[in-house]
């Protein structure tokens, strides 16, 4: 296994590392697992270690910073690809049985869950208290809270809802060397002083392990419509959307998308889909024809109430399908994403473009056929090209999926300028041996 521009690190047999965790904690804890379950990076196989609770998660991380071991942090590993490329571990520790909801307050609108619990079957059991946990990963539904606050994924609800970091308010995380601390608590009102949970969401596990985390939460909007904008082209529907964010409306979702299949849209069609999510009727009703005579000239449909939630099933959904073997992430100001989408177009024209439109995130997706592309046009350059008219607008470009050998010739983050100091010293205050996710995140934490 060769080593990258981490410190390089005592290989040992994932057989081993198997035989020894077996040993500690049994059968039931350990899985050598092998094909592409939990995979990292390059490696023909990995073990997996399952604790059931804060006190065996913290055991386990003793057991290996005795060993001298590397850990990777997971939950459900339906993220994992994310990040640099790490070339050498010794462990995965996932969370993905820690699952139990440790409290839950309907009348406070707080809960506390462990980090394995999956959002959307926590959100499904709240739904009948008509509350929630205002998040939207995207994904199938198998992603779990721990990874959600880890990686600061949200979906197309960031638009009215914001990310975890608004959400989180507590958290109790266990260290590299097994201790255990919290940050906040467990209600909405803590006291004064550094708020380490906004530090741990984001962090991709470099930190610190989430163990258990408390959220605030929201009562469920009963009131929900979709509508869908069509054009030919891009400019029209940013047009629109410039008309939008001067307006009094308030989409909870707004995207914008370049022509795709797999959608339940006009295939050939540009689209911008509104999203109105309001706990009046009402209120939604007003939005909706707000929008409509806004964008009057445009064609447009509102979905029923059964083509609504399959179109955001299946967005959240194919956003990391199989199908997508290169991934970006651009952000932009909300009044430069028409400079950025032309970006796109002129320099992958064949990519699908799907974009948060109020927040100036755009991602770029493609298959077999782009990453062809890119090949034969010197996708190295075409990729800096990308990331520094970004840059040049107060950006940045993220490579969210791409080919190992891909992420071995260009850092998957970025640079981060002057941040990237602060950033190692307090890496080196959480990890100052190198244990925890080392290499994946900003500035080679």
């Amino acid at each position: 296994m060769e080593t990258s521009s981490a410190e390089a690190i005592a290989y040992i047999a994932p057989e081993q590392v198997a035989y020894r965790l077996t040993q500690a904690f049994g059968a039931a804890r350990a899985q050598h697992a092998i094909g592409n379950h939990y995979r990292v990076s390059e490696e023909d196989a990995r073990v997996i270690a399952y604790p059931q609770s804060i006190e065996e998660l913290s055991e386990m991380l003793k057991f290996a910073a005795a060993e001298g071991w590397r850990i990777v942090p997971a939950g459900a590993g339906t993220w994992l690809e994310m990040g640099n490329h790490i070339a050498q571990f010794h462990l995965i520790v996932s969370t993905a049985q820690m699952n139990r909801v440790l409290e839950y307050e309907p009348a406070d609108l707080t809960c506390t869950v462990e980090a394995g619990v999956a959002l959307r079957a926590f959100n499904e059991q709240a739904a009948e208290h008509k509350q929630f946990i205002p998040l939207d990963p995207f994904g199938d539904g198998r992603g779990t809270l721990g990874a959600t606050v880890a990686t600061a994924s949200a979906g197309p609800l960031r638009c009215h809802y914001g990310t975890p970091r608004d959400w989180l308010i507590g958290a109790r995380v266990v260290h590299v060397d097994g201790t255990i601390t919290k940050a906040g608590g467990k209600v909405v009102k803590n006291v004064a002083g550094y708020d380490l949970c906004k530090l741990y969401a984001g962090s991709y596990g470099t930190l610190a392990v989430l163990a258990e985390l408390s959220f605030k939460m929201r009562a469920l909007p009963a009131a929900e419509k979709t509508l869908v904008f069509y054009a030919d082209g891009f400019a029209a529907l940013t047009a629109l959307s410039e008309l939008i964010m001067d307006s009094d409306l308030q989409p909870a979702a707004w995207e914008l998308l370049s022509p795709q299949t797999g959608l339940p849209l006009e295939a050939e069609k540009y689209a911008l889909v509104l999203r109105f999510w309001n706990e009046e009727a009402e209120t939604a009703e007003w939005q909706l024809s707000e929008a409509a005579r806004l964008g009057g000239a445009l064609q447009h449909a509102v979905l029923s109430a059964a083509d609504s939630a399959e179109f955001w099933r299946a967005y959240h959904a194919s956003e990391t399908a199989d199908e997508w073997t290169f991934s970006l992430r651009v952000t932009a100001l909300p009044a430069d994403v028409g400079a950025t989408l032309a970006d796109v177009q002129r320099l992958m024209p064949a990519a699908v473009v799907r974009t948060h439109a109020a927040n100036g995130v755009v991602r770029i997706h493609g298959g077999d056929d782009l990453l062809d592309e890119l090949r034969s046009r010197f996708r190295y350059k075409l990729l800096v090209e990308l990331r520094e008219a970004a840059q040049a607008r107060g950006g940045q470009m993220v490579i969210v999926r791409a080919p190992f050998e891909l992420k071995n010739q260009l850092d998957v983050w970025g640079d981060v300028g002057a941040n990237a100091g602060l950033l190692r010293g307090i890496k080196e205050q959480y990890d100052p041996q190198h244990r925890l996710n080392y290499g994946r995140f900003v500035a080679g934490i």
